[in-house]
């Protein structure tokens, strides 16, 4: 992944901008000590006002923003940034002090993508300024191909269309590497995206035989877009995301924020781009719902039924097989029959009985799919 995440640095033309915003200059200097080699264009800014100023008229790519200044705090600086057109769609990355938890939850709340904890790890730093980088950098490629694409839907000759079916590659493409840019964080998820999608394959076209409101072409939008349905951890602090024992309380809130980063994310995509079509469309539903349960006792909204899109309805289901029958750090994987038994007993409380019929009748396919895609390291369920 690292691989991709560099080689994606090289082809962004224009030299990235990074704004630092701190009271403590110290506290910019290491900053600046750690990111100047990274052919960033750097600016700093020691006040919320200042930083105002310098957002609205340079429009860095990120900002690093301190949370505890005088006068003007983080947070209101954020609130000024996310209510502004001109700075609105600026990623945010909070600076905060370890313990102050509540604070983490309120700035991602508020609209930020991520925080780094004081003091500074170099490492970190890096890590987290080039992973925002590089998928604005994607977002805007995203946005130049849909633009593309909707100018060539006007015209129906051979050329056009070509053109068309070249873009929708790339298109899939970049939403693939966005999925594999949040899961590469996990060293453990193996093959997860490329399972999840052919897990939501099979059960679209099972239940496509009994439903003709399920058509080939949502079909094919469903399977790549579940590809996103995690998207949203790309927010979720590293300590919190791969942390190998139990998480407390404070930790579970955070981490079941992910959904509604990730819906949020595509959201203001979706309209800035004017809408996006389709894929938007079912990557939100997607985002936001896999969590959801029949029941209604999910997150991150608490919906039930058939209020849950039935997109996130057959993620749902496939993520869980996956999860049950894979091995991580904290647990040993399952076996086929008893994560095939978890799921028929989570039949009208967690997942959607229609679904769970599907399941059923092809879970022979899920248990192939699970073999002939199974990594050593992550699939000891089936593969041990």
């Amino acid at each position: 992944m690292a691989e991709i995440s560099h080689t994606l640095c090289r082809r962004r033309q224009n030299k990235d901008t990074v704004l630092m915003v701190d009271d403590n200059p110290a506290n910019l200097q290491v900053l600046q000590t750690i990111l100047e080699g990274q052919g960033c264009r750097l600016l700093t800014a020691r006040d919320g006002t200042s930083a105002l100023s310098v957002a609205a008229k340079e429009k860095p790519d990120v900002i690093l923003l301190d949370i505890m200044m005088p006068e003007m705090d983080g947070f209101s600086v954020c609130r000024n940034l996310k209510a502004d057109p001109a700075t609105f769609e600026i990623p945010v990355i909070f600076l905060s002090a370890p313990e102050r938890t509540e604070d983490k939850v309120r700035g991602l709340e508020m609209g930020a993508v991520d925080y780094i904890t004081k003091p500074f790890q170099p490492e970190e730093v890096i890590a987290r300024v080039t992973t925002h980088l590089t998928l604005r950098y994607l977002e805007r490629q995203l946005r130049i191909a849909n633009t593309e694409l909707k100018e060539l839907t006007d015209n129906l000759d051979k050329k056009v269309e070509e053109r068309s079916q070249q873009l929708i590659r790339s298109r899939d493409s970049i939403i693939f590497v966005m999925a594999k840019m949040t899961e590469a964080r996990d060293d453990d998820t193996g093959k997860h995206l490329e399972r999840i999608c052919r897990y939501v394959e099979i059960l679209a076209m099972e239940l496509a035989k009994t439903d003709a409101s399920i058509t080939d072409s949502w079909i094919r939008t469903v399977v790549k877009t579940a590809a996103l349905h995690d998207i949203g951890k790309v927010g979720i602090p590293d300590g919190i995301l791969l942390k190998k024992g139990q998480l407390t309380p404070e930790e579970r809130e955070i981490m079941e924020t992910h959904p509604a980063i990730g819906g949020d994310t595509l959201l203001e995509l979706r309209e800035e781009m004017g809408g996006g079509g389709p894929y938007l469309s079912r990557a939100i539903e997607i985002t936001l719902g896999h969590h959801e349960k029949w029941d209604g006792s999910g997150y991150p909204f608490g919906i039930k039924g058939e209020a849950i899109a039935l997109s996130a309805r057959l993620v749902a289901v496939a993520d869980v097989y996956d999860a049950l029958v894979s091995h991580r750090i904290y647990k040993s994987g399952l076996s086929h029959e008893d994560a095939c038994r978890l799921i028929q007993e989570g039949a009208g409380t967690h997942f959607d009985p229609r679904v769970v019929n599907a399941f059923e009748a092809r879970e022979d396919d899920f248990r192939r799919i699970a073999l002939s895609m199974c990594d050593d390291k992550t699939h000891q369920g089936e593969c041990g």
